[in-house]
């Protein structure tokens, strides 16, 4: 995808376990304070105390891994949930927990085996529904990841965010105009809602529907003339439509807020010289190479082609043999058919 606007929501469990205070010794009680304030570091101090004086303490190991998975320490955190899940396969917590553990070090068929222990056990729970989505997302497997989506928003119907997601879903597998319908119902609540709108623009931009990805972006300029993103990606929308002068006048546009992007100025000279302004064109990538463009072989490259269509053959060798010099190869054809 173009841009990713929405992250998927994964919900880190993690169960107080302090129904009442006769239950749990003091160290307990000040972990799961301690939890509460987030404070995981602190939280794991008290929960080695409780390890030490009761080495059998299923839930302490549980707690323990939760706070290390909440630090992103994601290898440490299962050895506590498989220890805690040794003590107490009841735990049916520890499960979800080690498949999100598992699921960020990418042991995505643990990970998957793991939610659906955990969901044969929790049947109630559908928060592993998204979790689930979310996993098979990152194996690729979209349509499972479209089917997850599609149980979860059964029971929550307005819940957006996950509408949203399984619209950039649909969107994977070129299914644009289901993934345009869950936009369209997320912009029921409010028409203006520019996040929205972008991912629409981008959804069409990847499906290379330029005119109907600028209809999106032209929305949030309506209400945010110098919405950056948006002015950005309708230039570049332009440019692929050949619609040039528009999209230099928006790479102009940006360019006067932030003289220093290079980006800015070498999408206009690239502009400049599919329009044949060659002068315009050299001008432009020059202040691409003065502020320093990621990209300079190809920057080279096509100042040269540039120079060579005003028959400035010099210059335009001196630019191809540089580019050629730091590895860009495609520059090689043109010194070899043009220069001596």
């Amino acid at each position: 995808m173009r841009i990713k606007l929405f992250v998927l929501p994964i919900s880190f469990c993690f169960i107080a376990a302090l129904n009442a205070s006769n239950k749990l010794d003091s160290n307990m009680s000040k972990g799961m304070a301690f939890v509460q304030a987030k404070n995981y570091k602190n939280a794991i101090i008290e929960f080695d105390n409780c390890i030490s004086q009761r080495s059998n303490y299923a839930e302490a190991y549980f707690q323990r891994g939760t706070c290390y998975l909440l630090l992103n320490k994601h290898n440490i955190a299962l050895v506590d949930f498989n220890q805690a899940l040794r003590l107490d396969s009841s735990l049916y917590e520890a499960y979800y927990n080690r498949a999100l553990a598992e699921h960020a070090i990418k042991n995505y068929t643990f990970s998957e085996a793991d939610f659906l222990l955990y969901q044969s056990r929790v049947p109630k729970d559908d928060r592993v529904l998204s979790s689930l989505a979310l996993l098979m997302e990152d194996m690729q497997e979209y349509k499972s990841a479209i089917a997850y989506y599609s149980e979860y928003l059964k029971l929550h119907p307005n819940d957006f965010e996950t509408l949203k997601s399984r619209a950039l879903v649909y969107a994977e597998i070129n299914a644009i105009e289901l993934a345009i319908a869950d936009l369209d119902i997320c912009l029921r609540p409010d028409a203006n809602d520019t996040a929205i709108w972008m991912c629409k623009g981008n959804i069409y931009y990847d499906a290379q529907r330029f005119s109907e990805a600028i209809d999106a972006y032209n929305v949030i300029l309506l209400l945010y003339p110098d919405n950056k993103a948006a002015l950005y990606n309708r230039a570049d929308a332009y440019t692929s439509l050949k619609r040039y002068d528009e999209a230099v006048r928006d790479y102009q546009f940006l360019s006067s807020k932030d003289k220093y992007n290079s980006e800015y100025y070498f999408n206009i000279g690239f502009c400049y010289l599919q329009e044949g302004k060659n002068q315009e064109a050299i001008l432009s990538f020059g202040k691409a190479l003065d502020t320093e463009y990621s990209n300079m072989g190809l920057l080279l490259m096509l100042r040269g082609i540039a120079y060579n269509n005003l028959k400035l053959q010099g210059e335009a060798c001196s630019d191809w043999q540089k580019s050629v010099e730091i590895g860009y190869k495609e520059a090689q054809k043109y010194r070899n058919d043009f220069c001596k």
